[in-house]
C-alpha cells in the first residue's frame, strides 16, 4: 500500500515538474505566454495519449519486423526503438512551438 501511495505521489510531482519545465522551455525559445491550466493540458495530452500511441507503434512495428519480414530481434527492436524515439522528439518540438 505504501509503494501505491508513493507512486502516486513521484507521478504527480513528475507531471508539474513536466509542465514547470515545459513552460521554462517555451519561454526560452521565445513563445507567448500562455495560462498554467493551457499548458498542463498540452503535457497531459502529450504524456498520456501521443507517448502511449508512439509506444503502441514502435512495438507493432518491432513486432512486424520480427515475425513477418524476419528480421533478427536485437534489429527489430533497436528500429522500433529508433523510429519511437524520432517520432517522440519530433512531436514534442511541434508542442514547443505550438502557439
Amino acid at each position: 500500500m505504501l509503494s501505491f501511495l508513493t507512486d502516486i505521489v513521484v507521478g504527480f510531482f513528475e507531471f508539474v515538474m513536466d509542465v514547470v519545465l515545459f513552460r521554462r522551455q517555451r519561454r526560452h525559445h521565445g513563445r507567448r505566454e500562455r495560462s498554467l491550466a493551457e499548458d498542463a493540458a498540452d503535457v497531459a495530452h502529450f504524456d498520456f495519449v501521443t507517448l502511449v500511441l508512439i509506444s503502441a507503434v514502435s512495438a507493432g512495428l518491432m513486432l512486424v519486423l520480427a515475425f513477418v519480414f524476419g528480421v533478427p530481434v536485437g534489429w527489430s527492436v533497436a528500429i522500433g526503438i529508433a523510429v519511437g524515439v524520432a517520432w517522440g522528439l519530433w512531436r514534442y518540438s511541434q508542442l514547443l512551438q505550438r502557439g
